[in-house]
């Protein structure tokens, strides 16, 4: 990525006076944007996963072998070729018009679900919105060239190709790069030469797509001229014929107020459309266009005032409970949301909101208001038939649901007619069908009649309706911006106050004085405390989803370049964790996420030849566990290699002798030294031992720790352990000599005071307690600490038992103080790499109390440094922890 000159204050000043308030709407655009990108690049790749090529035939079960197609794999889609769209021939037998062929589910299959199309659509249209309004006129150009693709792909000019994903993918990266060219110098003039790149590849897209549409039939002149313009339109300038009382202030609040209610108002369609009986959508439905319909008068925007003043006009019909027949009025109204979407995406790129085909959509609604003959009803007998059929597996569903709406004869006649089934196959379903069991009746008169509807598979696989607003209506939120520096002074706030009210509480000056009025007062402060603090542990957290999602691009890349085919599935996504340790983990996960991709998993034959899927599979998961979150890497592919790991580590001098006693997890880390590497040659995607060793100094920084498991042939996992900065756990406060240290409670199993009968030695110095049935290693915490204990003795004093990952061990300590709930605060960095402390705490008399990291406690022990003849793995204590 490009590197950029961050600017200063007085060359801000001599770009033009840019007022503090122009500066925080670029910001809010910077963020906003950078928000739609986080969501648009998965949405991207998984619409491109989604596709696939298929034969119309194959899915729709025709049995018309007429069709030129029926039969044959060809490259040109159905709805270009036999279909209505474009310069289609018209003749398939499952479509009537061009919304049939765009609703069709070979469609959906072919060119992605409808509804993620609109999504990656509008996203990318309120980029150039936005963009247009600010006059980065660049990005806003290239926004515009990936709306046209868009645009051309949704109805249906545009075939879906892998390039158009590889190449929307690339107009993200373009958009992030000259983001942060706009946040260090609040234009986008210096990414002139990538936006002019990247729109040469968006238009020769669209032009080879138009090119390659007008091959399917040359003779029809018209096909380019339904395809989208190239040409660049102009972003930013004043608006022609507004008065002076309005600012660009305004517009900008009236585009961003305009797009709120239609998005609304599309819920709340969607809603309407799956119940038609819900006043209160239809009422709050009415409520938005009419606001909308106000503003746009109050701007003088009359096209979007006419459209939209016609679309209050029928839902002012639909309250007062006409009859629309078999129209579908929904369905109508989220088609005029779409235009008047159009015309604030013109508004906001420096246009009057002009709406093309006005006169057609005005009077498209007016129809819904003349009342018109109803259809026939379907011949109960000819349902019962179909029912029958489609029970006997003559015909399928789809096939007889869209016979059944377009014949112009019997059912029968139209089978025969249409060679979907013969005159045998119907009277042998009959026959089998009539022939009742054990007295029962025909399966064909038990069943009630069924109305079959018309079956319209896109539709369906698009699940608009089933991603309608709750019937209760949409939720709104209301938020601001706040710089993080401020932040951070409040919540250090919120942990002095804790502490002040700490000492206050248990001031060693209030013993043994009976102060009850004091007492009450303590306990609402105390309460209203604890609430700041659950709001000081949320207040800075957000989900990792953000960054999850974006690995999907990443193995989407890694799986291209690699040719290994890869799922990647994501869990834990709600997980939160603070801004700084997200910022903090993004390069670990990436490395660990390629190190999976290049050296875990395998190639799909060598999978095949293995007895695996062809699909190699990666999980990426997110935990809150033990007052830390968990975020786990793994992959079930051939797993850590621990001879060549070993024999690389004795090459390199890292290991002294042939390794043979150490520990699986010794020799796993050793992967995390700089330049470790075993891959045979170097590659792009990984090779040069540099990744690892970034990913354990990135975890150190936030006092993180990493843990390796692996399984040869199964696969392996690298779990991130992360503290939380500032959080409350409940605590065990325990006691050696006169040192006090904290115990996180979700790992204490039990207390107790040991018989010298419950002790052994093994020959190595080891020794062991016996918790009935099982022995557990002790590890005495006056040696991990340097400090000298009442007793040395273990039956004199107390092992607590802890647990981590299935490992138990018993701590032994002087006393137990008491439980205690917590407030966990980082250690300084001047102190380094603490070993076997995760934070620290402030107890009520100001003393500092250390909190022992079990994880770290049990490693001890099984690297053998809590025998007794071994040198004590100690931690230097800050003075303030000893009483």
């Amino acid at each position: 990525m490009k590197t950029f000159k961050c600017i200063n204050a007085d060359e801000v000043k001599s770009m033009g006076n840019i007022p503090d308030d122009q500066i925080e709407i670029i910001n809010d655009f910077i963020q906003e944007s950078r928000d739609m990108l986080d969501n648009l690049e998965p949405t991207i790749i998984e619409l491109g996963q989604s596709c696939q090529k298929v034969d119309c035939w194959s899915v729709l079960n025709c049995s018309n072998k007429a069709c030129k197609r029926h039969g044959k794999s060809l490259e040109t889609p159905c709805w270009l070729d036999e279909g209505y769209v474009g310069a289609g021939l018209q003749t398939c037998v499952f479509a009537e018009a061009e919304s049939d062929c765009l609703s069709c589910q070979v469609f959906a299959l072919t060119n992605g679900d409808p509804e993620t199309m609109n999504a990656i659509f509008r996203l990318f249209h309120s980029m150039k919105g936005s963009a247009g309004f600010l006059e980065f006129d660049h990005i806003a150009h290239v926004a515009h060239l990936a709306e046209n693709l868009l645009d051309r792909i949704r109805s249906g000019k545009v075939m879906l190709e892998a390039d158009h994903v590889d190449l929307l993918c690339q107009g993200c990266d373009f958009a992030r790069e000259a983001l942060d060219y706009v946040e260090k110098n609040l234009d986008d003039q210096g990414v002139s030469e990538e936006a002019a790149g990247i729109g040469a590849l968006l238009e020769k897209a669209v032009r080879e797509a138009q090119q390659k549409a007008e091959r399917v039939h040359a003779q029809q002149d018209d096909v380019a001229a339904a395809g989208v313009e190239l040409e660049t339109e102009a972003s930013g300038g004043e608006l022609p014929g507004l008065e002076d009382l309005i600012t660009p202030e305004m517009l900008s609040r009236f585009v961003q107020e305009g797009d709120e209610l239609l998005t609304d108002s599309e819920q709340l369609l969607l809603a309407w459309g799956e119940d038609p009986g819900n006043s209160d959508s239809l009422a709050e439905l009415f409520r938005d266009i009419h606001s909308f319909k106000g503003n746009c008068g109050f701007f003088g925007f009359v096209d979007l005032e006419k459209l939209s003043h016609q679309m209050e006009t029928v839902l002012d019909a639909a309250k007062q409970g006409c009859d629309f027949g078999d129209q579908k009025p929904a369905d109508t109204l989220l088609k005029m949301v779409d235009q008047l979407r159009t015309g604030l995406g013109s508004i906001a790129d420096g246009g009057r909101g002009e709406l093309e085909n006005l006169e057609d959509s005005l009077a498209e609604m007016k129809k819904l208001l003349v009342k018109t003959d109803q259809p026939p009803a379907p011949d109960p007998e000819e349902l019962r038939l179909a029912d029958l059929l489609v029970q006997q597996g003559v015909v399928a569903s789809g096939t007889i649901a869209t016979l059944m709406r377009t014949k112009s004869r019997p059912l029968v006649d139209a089978l025969i007619g249409c060679e979907i089934a013969t005159r045998e196959q119907i009277d042998q379903a009959v026959k089998q069908a009539q022939k009742p069991s054990g007295g029962e009746k025909p399966a064909a008169e038990k069943r009630a009649p069924v109305a079959v509807k018309p079956v319209k598979a896109a539709k369906a696989v698009a699940g608009r309706a089933a991603k309608a607003a709750p019937k209760g209506g949409t939720i709104k939120r209301q938020d601001i911006r706040v710089d993080l520096d401020k932040l951070d002074k409040l919540i250090n706030l919120i942990g002095e106050m804790v502490i002040a009210e700490n000492m206050l509480v248990n001031n060693p000056d209030l013993v043994g004085l009976e102060l009850e009025n004091f007492n009450k007062a303590s306990q609402q402060m105390s309460k209203i405390v604890r609430e700041l603090q659950e709001m000081a542990m949320v207040i800075r957290m957000i989900p990792v989803s953000g960054l999850f999602r974006r690995m999907i691009r990443l193995v989407h890349d890694l799986s291209v370049k690699s040719g290994k085919k890869v799922e990647l599935e994501l869990s834990g996504e709600e997980t939160e964790v603070d801004k700084t340790v997200i910022e903090q983990i993004t390069d670990p996960l990436v490395h660990l996420l390629r190190n999976s991709l290049d050296h875990g998993l395998e190639s799909p034959e060598e999978r095949v030849a293995a007895g695996k899927p062809e699909k190699g599979v990666v999980r990426l998961s997110a935990k809150h566990e033990e007052g830390e979150v968990w975020i786990t890497v793994e992959d079930d592919g051939r797993g850590l290699n621990r001879e060549r790991i070993l024999a690389k580590a004795i090459e390199k001098g890292l290991v002294q002798g042939d390794g043979a006693e150490m520990s699986d997890r010794a020799v796993f880390n050793l992967i995390f030294q700089p330049g470790f590497s075993t891959a045979d040659k170097i590659t792009d995607i990984s090779g040069r031992g540099v990744g690892m060793d970034v990913v354990k100094q990135n975890l150190e920084k936030i006092k993180g720790k990493i843990e390796v498991y692996s399984k040869p042939g199964q696969g392996s996992s690298i779990k991130l352990r992360i503290p939380l900065t500032l959080a409350i756990i409940e605590g065990l406060m325990i006691r050696v000599g006169r040192t006090r240290c904290i115990l996180p409670l979700l790992s204490v199993r039990e207390i107790f005071r040991p018989t010298a009968e419950a002790i052994t030695h093994t020959p190595d110095g080891q020794e062991l307690v016996k918790v009935r049935e099982n022995f557990v290693p002790v590890l005495r915490l006056h040696n991990v600490l340097r400090k000298k204990p009442d007793s040395f003795v273990l039956h004199e004093g107390t092992l607590v038992v802890l647990e981590h990952q299935d490992d138990r061990i018993g701590l032994f300590v002087d006393e137990i103080l008491g439980q205690q709930q917590t407030v966990i605060k980082g250690l300084s960095n001047y102190l380094g790499n603490v070993n076997c402390a995760s934070g620290c705490t402030i107890l009520g008399n100001g003393d500092v109390c250390l909190i022992l990291d079990v994880g770290s406690l049990v490693d001890v022990v099984e690297q053998g440094l809590c025998r007794l003849d071994s040198e004590p793995a100690g931690v230097e204590m800050p003075a303030a922890a000893t009483a």
